[in-house]
């Protein structure tokens, strides 16, 4: 089975992914570079991956 990835082109739509818990289920590319306040805000829940467009990743160890 192939894996999916989602596709975050705002912050607003990756607070969409995590808020319905998909961050848990799928990987997510956001489509532009991490900040201090996106990781605040999605780093207190568990992750599958989330990968920036910077090349920054949040990962399930």
């Amino acid at each position: 089975m192939e894996d999916k990835v989602l596709i975050a082109d705002t912050k607003d739509i990756l607070d969409a992914f995590v808020d319905n818990g998909l961050h848990k289920e799928f990987a997510i590319y956001c489509q532009f570079p991490h900040s201090n306040k996106v990781l605040h805000d999605i780093r207190i829940r568990e992750v599958r991956s989330i990968e920036f467009n910077d090349g920054f990743r949040l990962q399930r160890k």
